[in-house]
């Protein structure tokens, strides 16, 4: 059991664990001290006790940038004791001092993308713009549609919109027709040499970071990251695809206030609006 320690701990985007999930730890008043819960002194990386990260690139990379398909939450923590388990902390109490502003969390992914190379500075650009976007800053149904034509002409699918009034009901509407490759037509796999090549990258980190955790929305992250593989292996050589192909169209329709975009019968794309409470 070591001495105080400054942390950084990351939430989904209304304050819920970004892992296991669950209520809202707090209701967001700062500084808030967590109630006491019992530590876990033993050798396992995971285990009980309050969790949290020395570096916040590492909190983000266990946690993610958008881990429910909207832009995650990072703050600083203090704790008077901690156990230090590989890169993780954990303390039996914890008190939640001011959240990140996005420029803090920006230096945070700019940690992250180094192993990106010559690439760093643009895949950090891509990578906040997706955050920026995902955080749905607009309601404009039109423009949403726009941006879904954009990306089905970008993928070469001729495919017609069809709204649907939520998310459940456009995901049951998947689920029933459950046509696996109209899903690969959306997301492009076909033309990805990229997916395989994921497993060669040196940035493990950064993919860690894009994947989804909350299967509840998980569309949504899964775009973000799989736009975020085809730019970079495309930028690589991996592939001969333009960089913005899962890009163009969709990152404008998330500003707009989409919630999800679906593939929900033939040629047909079902997309649902953002709630706006």
């Amino acid at each position: 059991m070591s001495d105080r320690i400054t942390g950084y701990k990351v939430f989904t985007h209304d304050l819920r664990p970004p892992v296991r999930g669950g209520d809202p730890v707090w209701d967001g008043v700062l500084p808030h001290a967590l109630a006491p819960v019992t530590c876990d002194d033993g050798p396992d990386e995971c285990a009980a006790g309050w969790n949290f990260s020395r570096f916040p690139q590492t909190a983000l990379q266990i946690a993610g940038l958008w881990p429910n398909g909207r832009p995650s939450r990072i703050f600083v923590v203090t704790a008077e004791q901690f156990i230090e388990r590989s890169d993780k902390c954990r303390s039996a109490s914890l008190t939640i001092v001011r959240e990140f502003a996005e420029s803090e969390v920006q230096s945070a992914i700019e940690e992250l993308s180094r192993p990106f190379g010559q690439f760093a500075a643009e895949m950090v650009r891509e990578q906040m713009a997706w955050r920026a976007a995902l955080a749905r800053p607009q309601r404009d149904e039109a423009a949403v549609e726009r941006g879904l034509d954009e990306a089905l002409a970008a993928r070469g699918l001729g495919w017609k919109l069809k709204r649907f009034d939520s998310v459940e009901a456009a995901r049951a509407a998947w689920a029933a027709w459950a046509a696996w490759d109209a899903r690969a037509a959306w997301a492009a796999w076909a033309a990805w040499d990229a997916w395989d090549a994921r497993d060669a990258w040196a940035a493990r980190a950064a993919w860690a970071a894009w994947d989804a955790r909350d299967a509840r929305d998980a569309w949504a992250a899964w775009d973000a990251r799989d736009a975020c593989t085809v730019h970079f292996a495309a930028r690589k050589g991996w592939t001969k695809d333009d960089p913005a192909l899962l890009t163009v169209g969709l990152r404008d329709a998330y500003t707009a206030g989409l919630a999800i975009a679906v593939p929900t019968g033939p040629d047909e794309l079902g997309w649902v609006m953002e709630p706006t409470s």
